[in-house]
């Protein structure tokens, strides 16, 4: 008996010290995953990014919270979908890659269904469908009403929802109840909500500070009221001097502030 005892005693003590090992694995292999993501949207070079969606899916293999790994290949195949934009012949790789953030996305919500993250990702995901189905605007428009109201209902004060809430008005002509004046709130509400965000988890998503400031530089330009343009200038240069690495910023924006000048 007693040997049977000493047997069982150090088969739960393997068991625990492989469980342990395991968490530390996955939190050491997501981290430095999550960081690889950093310089991959930096570049957002389509291979590069891919590159990154790989170092993730082998993390599954891991067995150890999937729902946040599907996270981020959902948000991976969003970038891809969003940097395929620019270029009006790619349609097909849009929806491809925005079905497949959509059936990543699925999938983490199905573990996780209190992550308020993941309908703002569903939220994204839904602008996307504009490019390469205009025609369903209905089922759009309540697909990503449905996203919006579920990420509000459990954590209204998310940046991430209101940056998304603002990049969809910004882009909403005023007749549809849309527009940069009233974008402008949103995005000042999103960088004032990043400068209090502290995540629960250092592996949890925080992606989007320079995404706020870069609409919101766009959104005063265009808004063109008394001092924006001022105000433009100031907020790219801070911008710039926080993410110096950002080709959102660097690229994208700098040559919509060159367009507006």
């Amino acid at each position: 008996m007693k040997n049977l005892s000493k047997t069982l005693l150090l088969a739960a003590i393997i068991i625990i010290s492989v469980n342990v090992l395991r968490a530390d694995d996955f939190t050491d292999a997501i981290t430095k995953a999550k960081k690889n993501l950093k310089s991959a949207l930096n570049t957002f070079d389509e291979k590069t990014l891919l590159k990154s969606r790989g170092e993730f899916e082998r993390i599954l293999q891991l067995k150890k919270s999937e729902w946040i790994v599907n996270y981020y290949i959902a948000y991976i195949d969003y970038s891809i979908a969003s940097a395929s934009m620019s270029d009006a012949s790619n349609k097909d790789k849009v929806k491809k890659y925005t079905e497949s953030g959509f059936a990543n996305v699925e999938k983490s919500i199905l573990v996780r269904d209190d992550f308020a993250d993941s309908y703002v990702l569903r939220y994204a995901l839904c602008f996307n469908r504009w490019v390469y189905e205009p025609d369903k605007m209905n089922d759009i428009v309540a697909q990503s009403d449905e996203a919006k109201n579920k990420a509000s209902q459990l954590e209204p004060d998310n940046p991430r929802l209101s940056l998304m809430e603002g990049i969809s008005v910004f882009y909403t002509p005023e007749m549809f109840g849309g527009g940069v004046k009233l974008a402008v709130p949103l995005l000042e509400k999103s960088l004032e909500l990043f400068g209090k965000r502290v995540e629960k988890e250092t592996y949890y998503p925080d992606w989007g500070k320079d995404m706020a400031y870069g609409f919101l530089v766009m959104a005063y330009l265009k808004r063109d009221d008394d001092g924006d343009k001022k105000k433009a200038g100031e907020l790219y240069d801070k911008a710039v001097s926080e993410f110096p690495d950002s080709s959102l910023l660097k690229e994208f924006v700098k040559k919509e502030m060159d367009k507006m000048k």
